[in-house]
């Protein structure tokens, strides 16, 4: 279980929020050795540039609930300085010049950035988090044709040993390494609670984003054991792989597909997609964004653009392991849209600063500058959004969109430019729904933006904190489980040692015996494919021959323009109007700013002007009536899924949340288990405790949860007496991994006989909680949620007779949350 706090605070590292710095952290926690050591958790040297020219962002207004950020705003389509606040429950409720007639604005924290730009926070859209205990494995000048070659040490080829068993404080690392480049968002087959949001793992770690969890399909063809490899034809793959229905089921799919350069590879395109004349297994889909898509031709990758398929592209990975990478320019100028991701760290980049600037020097360097520096922007913002199915809610800053946000200096830099060429010192502050995780210890020392106790962290000669303790685990233990892995950032003018090269390079192919040579740019081969600009179809435009592409470079139409330049691919000659990537319906509206962005509708027709447009709005769903026991138990056979529209009958108020954000209630229908919920509204409740009532909204499952969200409450019976006692417990049964913890959360309880165990269990932060024991020898932590005046001021020893509240969980322990002072009986 994670802590239902996250859901319901909005103010992180402060009273009644995060745990926040970490009690045990050393006043110098970096341990920096002027970057020599790369395994000490850290880099902390300055680099041979030093620190550079710094942007400012100032606190003007401490605020009590929401942030309201004026600056220069990267906005879906364009750039304006203006303003973006985020209301209390972490999202964007105005976006423009002035939005100081918003409702949320006055309450709001005010944070004022000069020098600077306000981007979307960046979105990984792939990475393989578990291994984050594998460093980067050297394999010399080898280079492979197939995954499963460097997977299994197949073909005469060597196997790279990785491990996928990092334990949870690696994990965190890792997390935290994205988190400092400005991330806050990754699809990364796995994570922690805490930090940034995990868009495939579980619903705890999507850290109360509204958004239906991604898939992350390693083997979408069941052939991780790479029996009958190489295959021969796609009755070679096991029967039951992945189909279109198995897409279907999210919003964002994401299968390996291609990842190599052979046959072998492009035969699982052929068969994956409608090629094999098999529209069950067709994935090119909607809902699916094809993780590396290396091994294919121009009319494979016209496919994704016909289905409004996505790819995501991860440049560092694809060179060092096959010395190529996919053919992104022949994507974009097909139209389809391209996103960026990490894939891990042992043939990968530590974080998406590294990332970008591998696509940013492939670029420069190989593909002729043909991606603008917004373009590359795009693919870790907003086609990164489109790619895991979260383009309604995150990847722009857009009013209802969630309020994820990074800041990056731009002191001597321009706009996109800022966060293309940023390093984890620029990052000035990471918003996660309007917390505050990251930035400049200036700008977080201010109590508006809740995380002035986090941890203390020098960043290459700046002054940086970081909320690690919103993970549960020290900025101490995190760096301490990295030691010997990797380090935790790398300063600017740095590369991080033996960080996977991104130069192509490859030799001898014994595959292939014409498929290209190469290593790097060369007088007579400007763009590095070993092909000699007078024979080579593209010479501006890294277009090498592949094992897959027989003796040639690939020209589909066959107008002497190779693939990779051609602007017409599949069309003869360069009079066609090439598709946008930036317009995936075709209807003349940029993705960012059309109100159907996958569906065309050029008059952008919006009927009831919610921001939806008429030929796309959601079919109304009527309520489904369920008991809470339905909600709370999975296995029910009236469990609703996730997101659907519900109503509880008959729920008893029995605790009032009237303070912080977002406010609401707990109710419960008994004293059996799996009775007690919680309703989250935006305002405050204005039932009273003993009422019963009918609530409708939306169920969600957060952080593991039982919450009905966006509530309607309707009152069946003013009564202020509950039909039922408080259920007497034990701090053994419901303290932390106690028996019927799970069972009795979000109810209310009663301990007898308890006496104060431990003052402080924070200290020496303070966060007015005590802990309690009983008979029984269980602890159970007290908390002022819901009645603020409570205090830790109690010895040890000091007893009491009763204490009644929710019993319920945060922030790594079980908790519970006395209602007023009659609920405290000494």
């Amino acid at each position: 279980m994670v802590p239902l706090l996250a859901l319901l605070k909005l103010a992180a590292c402060a009273d009644n929020a995060s745990p926040g710095a970490n009690p045990n952290s050393p006043a110098d926690p970096d341990g920096t050795d002027g970057g020599t050591n790369p395994g000490d958790g850290t880099d902390g040297g300055k680099g041979p540039d030093g620190p550079v020219g710094h942007g400012s962002c100032v606190v003007d207004k401490e605020g009590s609930a929401g942030v309201a950020i004026k600056g220069r705003l990267l906005l879906p389509e364009s750039i304006e300085d203006g303003e973006i606040v985020i209301g209390a429950d972490g999202y964007i409720t105005c976006v423009g010049k002035d939005c100081s007639s918003d409702a949320a604005y006055a309450n709001a924290t005010k944070v004022t950035c000069t020098d600077a730009v306000v981007s979307p926070g960046l979105i990984n859209s792939h990475d393989h988090i578990s291994f984050a205990n594998t460093p980067p494995r050297s394999h010399g000048t080898e280079r492979y044709e197939h995954r499963h070659d460097w997977r299994k040490g197949l073909r005469g080829h060597t196997k790279i040993k990785t491990d996928g068993t990092a334990p949870a404080a690696t994990v965190k690392a890792a997390e935290l390494r994205f988190l400092m480049s400005g991330t806050t968002a990754a699809a990364s087959a796995g994570g922690q609670p805490g930090l940034i949001r995990n868009l495939d793992s579980t619903a705890a770690q999507l850290e109360g984003l509204r958004f239906k969890i991604a898939n992350s399909q390693t083997f979408p063809l069941k052939d991780s054991s790479a029996t009958n490899f190489p295959p021969t034809s796609c009755a070679s793959f096991d029967t039951g792989r992945d189909t279109q229905a198995t897409a279907q089921k999210f919003d964002g799919y994401l299968p390996h597909i291609a990842e190599g350069i052979d046959e072998a590879t492009h035969l699982e395109i052929a068969c994956q997609s409608d090629a094999a004349g098999d529209p069950t297994h067709n994935l090119l889909i909607r809902q699916t964004a094809v993780i590396h898509g290396v091994g294919l031709r121009a009319d494979d990758i016209k496919k994704f653009r016909d289905g409004q398929t996505a790819l995501v592209w991860s440049p560092r990975s694809n060179v060092d392991l096959y010395g190529n990478t996919a053919a992104v320019v022949t994507y974009d100028n097909l139209g389809v849209q391209i996103a960026l991701g990490t894939d891990w760290l042992p043939s990968g980049s530590m974080n998406m600063s590294r990332e970008l600037k591998c696509a940013d020097d492939l670029n420069k360097t190989y593909f002729g500058g043909h991606f603008t520096d917004k373009a590359l922007w795009k693919m870790v913002t907003q086609n990164a959004a489109f790619a895991v199915g979260g383009q309604y809610v995150m990847g722009m800053l857009k009013p209802g969109f969630i309020g994820d946000i990074a800041v990056f200096s731009a002191k001597g830099l321009t706009d996109y430019r800022a966060v293309i060429d940023s390093t984890p010192t620029d990052v000035m502050l990471v918003l996660r729904g309007g917390k505050a995780l990251y930035g400049d210890a200036d700008v977080l020392a201010s109590k508006g933006l809740g995380a002035s106790d986090c941890d203390a962290l020098d960043i290459c000669g700046v002054s940086k904190k970081v909320c690690a303790m919103d993970s549960g685990t020290s900025l101490a233990d995190i760096q301490a489980s990295i030691k010997d892995i990797y380090p935790l950032f790398a300063c600017r003018g740095e590369t991080p040692k033996n960080e996977p090269s991104c130069v192509p390079t490859r030799g001898p192919t014994a595959s292939a015996a014409t498929a290209s040579q190469y290593s790097g740019p060369t007088g007579d081969d400007k763009d590095g494919d070993g092909v000699a600009d007078a024979q080579d179809n593209c010479p501006d435009v890294f277009n090498p021959i592949r094992p897959l592409d027989g003796n040639s470079q690939l020209d589909t139409d066959g107008d002497g323009i190779g693939d990779a330049c051609d602007k017409c691919p599949v069309t003869s000659g360069e009079s066609c109007t090439p598709p946008s990537a930036d317009d995936i319906d075709g209807d003349g509206a940029p993705n960012g700013t059309d109100n159907c962005p996958e569906v065309a509708n050029a008059d952008q027709a919006d009927a009831d002007g919610d921001g939806i447009g008429d030929a796309c709005a959601p079919k109304v769903v009527p309520p489904v009536t369920v008991t809470v026991t339905d909600l709370r138990d999975p296995n029910s056979a009236n469990h609703p899924s996730s997101g659907s529209p519900v109503i509880v009958k008959d729920v008893y108020v029995t605790g009032l949340k009237t303070f912080g954000s977002p406010m609401g209630f707990f109710a419960q229908t008994g004293t059996g288990a799996n009775s007690g919920l919680y309703v989250a509204m935006k305002a405050a409740p204005t039932v009273t405790v003993g009422n019963k009532v009918t609530v409708s909204g939306t169920y969600e499952e957060l952080f593991n949860v039982t919450t009905i969200s966006s509530a309607t409450v309707t009152s069946n019976d003013n009564g202020t007496t509950l039909p039922f006692a408080p259920l007497v417990v034990t701090t053994t049964a419901v303290g932390d991994n106690g028996i019927n913890a799970e069972a009795y959360e979000s109810m209310l309880c009663e301990l007898d006989t308890v006496t104060v165990s431990n003052m402080n269990p924070d200290a020496p932060k303070d966060y007015d909680e005590f802990e309690i024991t009983d008979a029984s020898g269980g602890k159970l932590r007290v908390d002022d949620y819901l009645y603020d005046p409570l205090d830790n001021t109690y010895p040890v020893s000091t007893a009491f007779q009763k204490i009644v509240g929710i019993c319920n969980f945060s922030f790594t322990h079980r908790k519970i949350y006395p209602r007023s002072a009659a609920d405290v009986v000494q």
